[in-house]
């Protein structure tokens, strides 16, 4: 078992850590603490992408756009392969929700979700009728360290501000340092913890 999401939605990944009372309950009653996660917001309207990401993506020969219908075949074949705990979030995704990294021969380097305004998200009475949110971030192993996902992130930056969002959400990631590099800041932070069934 475990201390947090378990079903298709949730509100928090794991035990808020801005709950120490919350913390110490399950630590007290034998529960493992296995690792950390977080939430990472940023302001779009202040946001700032980082220096020649775009340019860096494109010498690698990777485009990046929306996907469309003919697109989602392929798309849910690279979830399956590549990063299967996603697979049934890209399975429900319309095609404007995916963003999709395609080398020059037309292969899949990398993919994302984005939604916004308006999303679908527990945080709009906090983040403002405005939210938008990006998620599921994946690049094909073999593609690593060529930018191809610090350019997804920043190419869904530029869609969702242009349709009006304001404050963009990423939840339940451990890559912080990713982000961070990509120009958001955490937000949240949630102790992940485990008991046996």
């Amino acid at each position: 078992m475990t201390a947090g999401s378990g079903g298709a939605f949730y509100i928090w990944p794991g035990v808020p850590r801005d709950l120490p009372a919350a913390v110490r309950f399950f630590a007290s009653r034998g529960w493992r603490h296995t690792h950390d996660t977080l939430d990472l917001v940023t302001d779009l309207a202040a946001y700032r992408p980082p220096p020649g990401c775009a340019e860096r993506a494109t010498r690698s020969g990777v485009t990046i756009t929306l996907a469309t219908g003919d697109d989602l075949a392929a798309v849910r074949a690279f979830e399956a392969a590549a990063f299967p705990s996603w697979a049934r979030w890209f399975g429900a995704a319309r095609p404007e929700h995916v963003l999709l990294a395609q080398t020059r021969s037309g292969a899949i380097a990398g993919t994302l979700l984005l939604e916004g305004p308006g999303a679908d998200t527990v945080f709009t009475p906090i983040l403002g009728p405005a939210a938008g949110t990006i998620g599921c971030v994946g690049v094909a192993p073999p593609l690593h360290g060529q930018g191809i996902g610090t350019a997804l992130v920043v190419r869904a930056f530029q869609i969702l501000s242009q349709a009006g969002v304001r404050a963009c959400h990423i939840g339940w990631t451990t890559r912080e340092s990713f982000y961070r590099r990509a120009g958001y800041r955490p937000w949240r932070r949630y102790a992940m913890y485990s008991s046996p069934a």
